[in-house]
């Protein structure tokens, strides 16, 4: 006897077998090796957090991870290549969502949607941004720089590499009455010669990199970014202390996936990193790194991402940074 199948039976019997190896594929999730993709170059601050998540995770997922730098576009490539990656878990962006989301309004022309392209997999720290002289510097505190600055008018300069440090680098100068003038550099490792050697008066850097070149004795730290004083900087005064108010600008850490990854995946990826951030070793390093430990619930964890471009929305908007 013949058998002739409809096309509507053909076209179930595809999709049940398509479902059957999608879930197959969740199952057997991770079956190779797993990259993390960091958005500045090796040596960075967000090189540094990025390797030592890999190298945190060795022990709990069952493949090997590989750290890719990307960097590029104040992390716009890194961000772009991950939500342009195939949804399968095998590409993890492990980098600050609020910055990707900030790049929002920074940019005329964002190659992607933040919210509509990319999936919070988890949180993972918090920190902020802090603003930085070096050792040399005749500057002791906030106070004494903003008076050299007012002093010297349009013919001070200070260095930004990234949005969070455009944004508190203009709530800085606009909230002290300054006239100080921007340079931006492609990462916060290219402007280090240039402060160091007194040809721009200051930089706001990411806390990791500039605490450790502060414990090194290159540089000087003056004031942090947050409103409050961070857990991981009790003795770094903010800048309302420092007598310029306004100045509020906390920053997340996350892993992203592209935004079509299945749940069953995301649900692996957010409990890897949990187990981690649960263990008091992490929460002391992060704390050396200058970033305290931030554990969000899973079906949070896309709204925060939404709200933190709403938030830049109205912060770029406020400080009138020039896009790009």
């Amino acid at each position: 006897m013949t058998i002739h199948a409809t096309r509507r039976q053909v076209i179930a019997s595809l999709a049940s077998v398509s479902l059957t190896g999608l879930a197959h594929a969740q199952d057997d999730y991770p079956r190779q090796s797993i990259n993390f993709i960091c958005a500045f170059p090796p040596g960075s601050g967000a090189d540094i957090l990025v390797r030592y998540w890999a190298n945190r995770l060795k022990n709990i997922v069952p493949q090997t991870i590989v750290v890719q730098n990307k960097p590029g576009a104040m992390a716009n490539i890194a961000a772009e290549f991950t939500a342009r990656s195939k949804p399968d878990g095998y590409n993890i962006l492990v980098h600050a969502g609020s910055t990707i989301a900030a790049n929002m309004h920074i940019f005329r022309k964002p190659p992607f949607d933040v919210v509509r392209d990319l999936k919070v997999a988890t949180t993972l720290s918090s920190l902020s941004f802090i603003l930085v002289v070096p050792k040399n510097s005749p500057y002791k505190n906030l106070q004494e720089l903003t008076a050299a600055l007012k002093a010297k008018g349009d013919k001070g300069t200070y260095g930004t590499a990234n949005t969070p440090s455009f944004v508190i680098g203009k709530l800085y100068t606009k909230g002290a009455g300054l006239r100080t003038v921007q340079v931006n550099y492609k990462t916060s490792m290219d402007f280090v010669n240039d402060l160091n050697a007194g040809h721009i008066d200051f930089a706001i850097t990411d806390s990791v990199s500039g605490v450790v070149l502060a414990k090194q004795g290159h540089w000087r730290t003056l004031a942090v970014g947050s409103n409050e004083r961070m857990k991981s900087l009790p003795d770094l005064a903010t800048f309302a202390e420092g007598g310029v108010a306004g100045v509020d600008l906390l920053t997340w850490w996350g892993a992203m996936v592209p935004a079509g990854t299945p749940d069953a995946i995301v649900q692996k990826i957010h409990g890897w990193f949990e187990q981690a951030l649960k263990e008091k070793d992490t929460a002391d390093y992060l704390r050396e790194q200058a970033n305290d430990v931030m554990i969000t619930p899973l079906v949070e964890a896309q709204t925060l991402l939404r709200k933190s471009e709403q938030e830049w929305k109205r912060l770029v908007e406020e400080t009138g940074v020039e896009k790009i």
